[in-house]
């Protein structure tokens, strides 16, 4: 799926500092015996079968004070991976980890507050992406899976196209 939005956006997984933090203070451990079926939010990958990994918690709203903050599960391969580079996405496409799931969209200003949320297919989230953020009070964007809730990866407008 090619990137055909008008709105250029950066899609942004667990930063490796913060998902190190998370490992250390570990969670239970899986291995990986299907695939699709064990998402990575470092990598933006799902894991290989065999691959083992480790179910934290993580708050996507870091330190900022919003009703909307919580925790949710998110899984992590147990030793470090390769990051998801946005900067390097082949051919525009999004990662077939989120394309291929049912997300819950939702849309936040710059007070962390929720002000638009969607249910889609991942095959439209390049559409729902372009449409939320076509909102000029829509700061950033929180992309999860819809079934189980776990968060998948924060979207923000690219810098060099914020809207006034």
């Amino acid at each position: 799926m090619v990137n055909m939005s008008s709105i250029p956006f950066t899609l942004i997984a667990i930063d490796p500092a913060v998902a190190d933090a998370l490992r250390a203070v570990g969670g239970p451990g899986y291995v990986a015996d299907t695939n699709p079926g064990y998402p990575c939010r470092q990598c933006l990958r799902d894991a290989d079968v065999g691959d083992e990994l480790i179910l934290v918690s993580y708050d996507p709203f870091e330190d900022t004070a919003s009703p909307y903050r919580c925790a949710s599960p998110i899984f992590l391969h147990r030793e470090p991976c390769l990051p998801y580079d946005d900067d390097h996405r082949t051919d525009g496409q999004l990662p077939t980890q989120l394309t291929s799931r049912s997300l819950s969209v939702r849309a936040f200003d710059a007070d962390a507050m929720m002000i638009d949320a969607a249910l889609i297919e991942g095959t439209s989230l390049d559409d729902t992406i372009d449409r939320l953020l076509a909102n000029g009070d829509v700061d950033h964007l929180h992309v999860h899976n819809a079934s189980r809730g776990c968060f998948a990866a924060r979207v923000d407008r690219r810098a060099d196209h914020i809207a006034v």
